[in-house]
């Protein structure tokens, strides 16, 4: 870990959590769910990823409210899926709370079948480890 940073995740389907758990390991830093257990203080980087298939939860977004400069200097997404639409709110909302929000948003597209949800691939696993590697490095 170069850094005080922390991932989190709101994954019904599992797949925003499979990104998070490989990102975490990688980043050698702790991942746990919206809500996390503890709250968020003074990190340099918080990393979010969330499933973009359905509209933002109100737990994610209750969180989100409650962020701020002493409790995290900067907030990147990370999505399986990609609607990145859905983010707009959340970015205003941290903006507002004077946050800064990357522009980078890693998207992987899940691909499911009629009677089968979809998983992200191990490619899109690697593609996640290698964009959290390139994000922690543009705040280094």
């Amino acid at each position: 870990m170069k850094y005080k940073m922390t991932v989190l995740y709101y994954s019904k389907a599992g797949n925003a959590e499979a990104l998070a758990r490989a990102i975490a390991r990688e980043q050698q830093t702790k991942g746990d769910q919206i809500p996390p257990a503890y709250p968020c203080e003074a990190q340099k980087l918080l990393l979010i990823g969330l499933e973009t298939n359905k509209a933002v939860d109100k737990q994610v977004n209750a969180f989100v409210r409650d962020l701020n400069p002493n409790r995290t200097k900067n907030v990147a997404f990370f999505c399986a899926g990609d609607d990145v639409s859905k983010l707009d709110e959340l970015k205003s909302i941290l903006k507002g709370n004077g946050v800064n929000v990357l522009d980078d948003v890693f998207t992987c597209q899940v691909k499911g079948g009629l009677f089968k949800a979809g998983k992200v691939s191990d490619e899109d696993i690697k593609k996640a480890v290698a964009w959290s590697n390139k994000v922690v490095d543009s705040l280094l």
